[in-house]
């Protein structure tokens, strides 16, 4: 892989960092590791600098094989949106990517919240673009539960077929409701050991910072803070509860699989 110029003679990435630095690799074939540079670890496309540690080590590959390129997301803590065409989606499994297709990959928040992404856009000149298709229709909620929109990093409480913007949330809070819902089955209850929400908020132990340690009690200070913002009644939680010895459980909006 090399860095492309101006003029475009074979497959590449044009990536677009969250500030809105852009620079180009030339793609010859796969397959192509995207993710986080670590003093072990090496990606063909490293993102970077990434001080949130957002980016996954080992992110999400591109493939080549029977002169089509796909894209998979390699169980990445914070997901892969891919962008086709007006059509934004979580990236489940391998996908086929065309000219044009857009990788989102969350970089950093705005102190308001906001997510920015990392953009990295497959440009392939031989290829023909397919026609655009239509969206699914929308699945509605019949409540008590959440819906987090990967593309605008929001949350939504669903109860009785409504939906309520969930305002207030944390960096720290977005995360942990971003990693939860990525665990989803379909809209069944997701349910997470204290171990695991533990390494998705701050990675593995050897990343943390000299004498530095996180346990369950730094992951109920978080739920707190998502509760008072997700539930009518924090003290008696319907949306983020608790499993006993075990972590915690996220009852989503049936049908969501965004």
């Amino acid at each position: 892989m090399k860095e492309t110029g101006v003029t475009l003679r074979a497959v590449a990435l044009r990536i677009t960092s969250p500030e809105g630095e852009r620079s180009g690799i030339e793609l010859d074939g796969g397959p192509v590791t995207i993710g986080r540079a670590a003093p072990d670890h090496a990606p063909d496309v490293a993102l970077g600098p990434d001080p949130q540690r957002w980016v996954g080590r080992l992110h999400c590959t591109l493939d080549y094989a029977e002169g089509m390129w796909s894209v998979t997301d390699n169980a990445s803590v914070n997901g892969t949106l891919l962008r086709h065409g007006d059509r934004t989606e979580r990236l489940q499994g391998r996908r086929r990517i065309q000219h044009g297709d857009v990788l989102l990959i969350l970089g950093d928040m705005t102190p308001e919240g906001e997510p920015l992404y990392w953009e990295l856009t497959f440009l392939d000149p031989h290829t023909t673009r397919p026609a655009p298709f239509g969206a699914p229709e929308e699945v509605r909620h019949a409540g008590p539960g959440l819906r987090y929109d990967w593309v605008s990093a929001q949350a939504y409480r669903c109860e009785n077929g409504t939906e309520t913007l969930v305002t207030g949330l944390r960096p720290q809070g977005h995360q942990l409701l971003r990693y939860m819902a990525g665990r989803n089955g379909g809209g069944a209850a997701v349910a997470c050991e204290h171990a695991e929400l533990i390494a998705a908020l701050w990675g593995p132990p050897e990343e943390w910072a000299p004498h530095r340690s996180y346990d369950r009690t730094d992951i109920a200070g978080i739920v707190r803070a998502v509760r008072r913002c997700v539930e009518s009644d924090p003290s008696n939680p319907k949306i983020l509860e608790t499993v006993t010895g075990i972590g915690y459980r996220l009852n989503l909006c049936p049908g969501d699989r965004r």
